[in-house]
């Protein structure tokens, strides 16, 4: 198809010309808001979590699963005023966990993710500290599988919820000439839903219209959370080589079910 040409000086805007096809508006719109979100992402942090993890689920098992834990990363962060005294915040993290029974004769795996978004408070100082309080509404999800129970060999993760966050550091480090910053970041989920089903029931159970006490109110007590982040930044040019430490535990007391998932991880990735 042949579009007319817009004369010279036509005031006409481009996007309002009728010529325009759906699809090329579509594109526009997609294109605006795409270099706009790219332009406010004030620091990100894509990395690369591996460590060593401990698992234990007595809906599926009473012993104690172990082995190595990996995971990947990103997260955001934006200060949406002028004076930078309040932010944006955003993280996604997937994990996955390779573990062994005690007698090294049966496996387990555990598959999570989470996503959170939510805002912040921010704190600078002229000295280079700085710190940050805040809020997240989010959700994970996953399941923790061995094969080796025939009839029922998986537990669903499911949480949905507020989560307070907090995170401080320090600037004014010089290693070899270039700036380094040292940063520590707490997240506590608080208070939300979470599924678990009765101990014992099967999924076929639930599947067949036994969906009574499957959902249930999460706090502290009986589904305690955190993740901490301990960050180097190390900036050389426009990227900054992050590495760290990472730890996260997450706990279940539901239905005389205990799940207990715990890592320690080192981590890497970059800043930018």
């Amino acid at each position: 198809m042949v579009f007319p040409s817009i004369p010279y000086g036509d005031t006409i805007p481009l996007f309002f010309n009728p010529y325009m096809n759906d699809f090329r508006r579509y594109a526009v719109i997609v294109s605006c808001l795409v270099a706009s979100a790219v332009s406010i992402l004030a620091e990100q942090h894509l990395e690369f979590i591996w460590g060593h993890q401990t698992t234990r689920c007595t809906y599926l098992s009473p012993l104690s699963y172990t082995g190595p834990g990996y995971g990947l990363s990103y997260e955001w962060h934006h200060s949406a005023w002028r004076d930078k005294t309040a932010g944006m915040q955003a993280h996604a993290q997937f994990d996955y966990g390779y573990l062994l029974s005690p007698a090294k004769n049966s496996r387990m795996y555990d598959l999570t993710f989470r996503i959170d978004w939510g805002v912040e408070r921010l704190w600078r100082t002229v000295s280079g500290f700085n710190w940050a309080i805040g809020a997240t509404l989010g959700a994970d999800g996953g399941v923790i599988y061995l094969p080796r129970n025939g009839n029922n060999p998986a537990q669903a993760l499911m949480w949905a919820g507020g989560t307070l966050t907090a995170r401080g550091g320090y600037d004014r480090i010089k290693l070899c000439g270039k700036p380094l910053r040292i940063s520590e970041s707490i997240e506590i989920p608080s208070i939300g839903c979470f599924f678990c089903p009765a101990y014992g029931e099967t999924y076929y159970e639930i599947y067949l219209g036994n969906h009574n006490g499957l959902a249930h109110f999460g706090w502290w007590g009986n589904r305690p959370q955190v993740r901490s982040r301990l960050r180097a930044d190390w900036q050389l040019g426009r990227y900054a080589l992050t590495l760290g430490f990472d730890y996260r535990f997450q706990g279940l007391e539901c239905n005389g079910i205990t799940t207990r998932l715990a890592q320690c991880s080192g981590v890497i990735g970059i800043c930018f």
